[in-house]
């Protein structure tokens, strides 16, 4: 059992309820804005964690070990972007599989402050994806994660999001992003046509490739999660 599990297991039922609410909270809804999503993180981040593990939230570590199977070799030089890092709980995951070099990429400075006490990122970037252009040369990153970015955020990610990921990533990387799984498939989630729209004009374009959709048997909040893995061919 992982030390999640285990904390998870010694919750109250009380606290798991709470942990859920936050939860739900976090994620808003069709209506909430992406400001007031971020607000809402930047508010509870010193709870983010505890809500985490109460939900017994397991997407950190699926992304990790799909990276760590992406890059089997020595992966101390293997430079990873961590996109919506948050208080880091993906670059714990990363690091227990032997990743050491890491950038933060998050839009809310309070999580990153979280993540700061770790000592796990190089650079910290906030940046809300697909606003601007990120202050990052082209061809930096081996990989890109990406795990827990807020569903209502992902699912209206802009296509400029999308390009600057692939911008960043040297061809033959990956972005691998975890979330839940009826965002990715045609006849998932009608509200996420914009997002699997948007991923299938970059395939069709030649900038990126999805290699696998890797489907998981956890269930987050009643959703079953899975990993997609693109692989940047430009």
């Amino acid at each position: 059992m992982s030390e999640s599990s285990k904390l998870n297991a010694s919750m109250t039922q009380e606290e798991r309820e709470e942990a859920k609410a936050m939860t739900d909270y976090l994620i808003g809804d069709e209506e909430t804005s992406r400001e007031d999503i971020i607000g809402r993180f930047s508010q509870n981040s010193q709870q983010y964690e505890k809500a985490m593990k109460g939900i017994n939230f397991k997407c950190p570590m699926q992304t990790a070990q799909t990276a760590a199977e992406l890059f089997p070799g020595e992966r101390k030089d293997v430079y990873v972007l961590d996109v919506a890092a948050g208080t880091g709980l993906c670059a714990d995951e990363l690091y227990h599989h032997g990743f050491r070099t890491m950038d933060a990429l998050d839009p809310s400075s309070k999580m990153l402050e979280e993540a700061k006490k770790k000592g796990l990122y190089g650079r910290y970037f906030i940046e809300v994806l697909g606003e601007n252009a990120i202050d990052i040369e082209n061809d930096t990153y081996d990989a890109v994660t990406i795990s827990g970015l807020s569903l209502m955020v992902l699912k209206k990610m802009p296509l400029k999001a999308m390009e600057e990921l692939i911008r960043i990533v040297k061809p033959g990387g990956y972005i691998i992003n975890t979330a839940f799984y009826n965002l990715f498939p045609d006849d998932g989630d009608v509200k996420a046509v914009i997002f699997r729209e948007n991923m299938k004009t970059l395939e069709s374009q030649g900038k990126w490739k999805q290699v696998e959709l890797r489907r998981f048997p956890e269930v987050i909040l009643g959703n079953e999660v899975a990993v997609s893995i693109h692989k940047v061919l430009v």
